[in-house]
């Protein structure tokens, strides 16, 4: 899936993941989307947790998981 957005995560861990992909967020216009790339399980099930009004959907890629948020 395609987004408006990509913010690549790999490597990061709790708080920064959560910390960025607010920032990130917050740049949205409504209706956009955005892919965010974890390496972290963990950090991907606690912003996912955070932004589950906004998810799209959450796949895991490889060693990647990925969440797709729309504002």
């Amino acid at each position: 899936m395609e987004a408006d957005r990509v913010l690549d995560l790999s490597g990061e861990v709790c708080p920064v993941t959560a910390i960025k992909t607010r920032a990130e967020f917050n740049k949205l216009k409504e209706g956009e989307t955005l892919k965010v790339i974890f390496t972290s399980k963990k950090s991907a099930e606690s912003v996912g947790a955070e932004f589950r009004k906004n998810l799209v959907k959450a796949y895991v890629d490889g060693n990647k998981y990925i969440l797709i948020l729309r504002k």
